[in-house]
């Protein structure tokens, strides 16, 4: 077995745990526990963190150079870890900061060893696997659809819960959405996974994952548009074209139920609103640096919300759990952080793009952004935010293998012409 080929089944373990799709979990309120017991996670976790603490000692120069490349990630991850002095809850600030350390390591090995089109197929390989597990299991086996009286006869899946199998859904659908529109080898294949995800985004009811998909399938031509004028027309009709269809994606979540005809609370915004202004009340009780990484919502601080809004465990809204855990600092380090990775994909559709998988990359950054909107997805230990930092750390290295090559080019015609001279 090649250098290569063991490398490329290390990456997929890792792929394949971090996706969740080895810890078959049945609906919540069945068990809390996948099948095999809470044993199978601590054994996979194990396993990735031995498999990490292996590539880091053998790649560790190479490890460096990606952190230097892109500090702005590593400073975020630092501020976490710093923000342990003051949390409240340092039990699971220290649980959860450790599953982002193994996130953060995950994305410089793959930035570090494979393309983002590499990336793309181990993506779809996880993706694929949660989606037909999850469409076996729920139509054969009654304890992955949820009995919960609010939540009854929406599909769970192999997640454990209906907006979990929704959200992994669209990510599943958007990737074979993009390979289904590339590829010619299985691209039959592409399309019935990208069938059987878009099934079980409307089995589950999950609103937010259903905006997303919209909004992704939106975007293709606006893409394709693009490509045909000039760089400048470019740079703006993206940026207003993001802007716009966020909002629509935002105003569709929230009047889906009329549009649609369904029912249920758990499938819109009701409640949330009201949730919101209490925790931005919070967030200026401690604007600049928070209350620690996870240290408010079992914090005394925490108390009267837990109170009057007892089904909220977190803000329901990424962008205010990473205020109230890392306040305006730790805010805007993200949003420097982000912003600098949307330009890169931004510039790399400009100059790059020839198929729709080249679009994947900034098709991810939509799916954060209007998934937050609604969950609590920042900064946490998720599929979620191993996409974004992967792809930040992956564009930055592709930015930079560019940039050598350009360099390169440059210095040899320079060589040639002093000789030809």
């Amino acid at each position: 077995m090649s250098a290569k080929t063991k490398e490329t089944l290390l990456a997929i373990f890792l792929i394949l745990v971090s996706a969740g799709v080895l810890t078959i979990k049945p609906a919540q309120e069945i068990s809390m526990s996948p099948i095999g017991g809470d044993k199978v996670d601590t054994l996979l976790n194990i396993i990735s963190y031995l498999i990490l603490f292996y590539l880091s000692l053998i790649y560790w120069k190479s490890f460096l150079y990606v952190v230097t490349r892109n500090p702005l990630q590593f400073l975020l991850l630092a501020i976490v870890l710093f923000s342990m002095l003051w949390s409240e809850d340092l039990r699971n600030g220290l649980t959860y900061a450790r599953g982002l350390i193994r996130i953060y390591l995950i994305a410089i090995y793959l930035a570090l060893r494979f393309t983002l089109k590499e990336q793309m197929r181990f993506i779809a390989l996880a993706l694929g696997l949660g989606a037909s597990l999850s469409m076996f299991f729920s139509t054969f086996m009654p304890d992955y659809i949820h009995k919960a009286p609010e939540l009854e006869g929406m599909w769970t899946g192999i997640y454990g819960h209906k907006n979990e199998l929704g959200y992994m859904m669209a990510w599943s659908t958007g990737v074979f959405l993009h390979l289904g529109l590339s590829v010619n080898r299985y691209r039959w294949l592409m399309w019935i996974l990208c069938g059987i995800s878009i099934c079980l985004i409307i089995l589950s009811r999950s609103t937010t994952s259903l905006t997303i998909v919209l909004t992704m399938v939106l975007l293709l031509p606006f893409f394709q548009f693009l490509k045909k004028t000039n760089y400048k027309l470019q740079v703006i009709m993206m940026s207003l074209g993001l802007m716009l269809l966020i909002c629509f994606s935002l105003l569709l979540m929230n009047n889906v139920e009329t549009l649609v005809g369904t029912s249920g609370k758990d499938l819109t915004l009701n409640g949330r609103s009201d949730l919101w202004e209490g925790v931005i009340s919070q967030v200026w009780e401690r604007p600049w640096f928070g209350y620690g990484y996870y240290g408010f919502w079992n914090s005394a601080a925490a108390t009267n919300l837990r109170i009057t809004f007892q089904w909220a465990s977190n803000s329901h809204n990424g962008f205010l759990d990473l205020l109230l855990d890392l306040g305006f600092f730790g805010f805007l380090v993200f949003a420097a952080g982000f912003m600098r990775c949307l330009f890169m994909t931004l510039s790399r559709i400009t100059y790059l793009a020839k198929k729709p998988e080249d679009y994947w990359p900034v098709q991810m950054l939509i799916i954060i952004i209007i998934l937050n909107f609604t969950e609590a997805r920042l900064l946490t230990p998720s599929w979620n935010w191993l996409m974004y930092v992967t792809t930040a750390l992956t564009l930055t290295m592709e930015y930079q293998r560019n940039r050598q090559a350009s360099t390169d080019k440059l210095t040899l015609i320079t060589v040639q012409n002093t000789f030809s001279t």
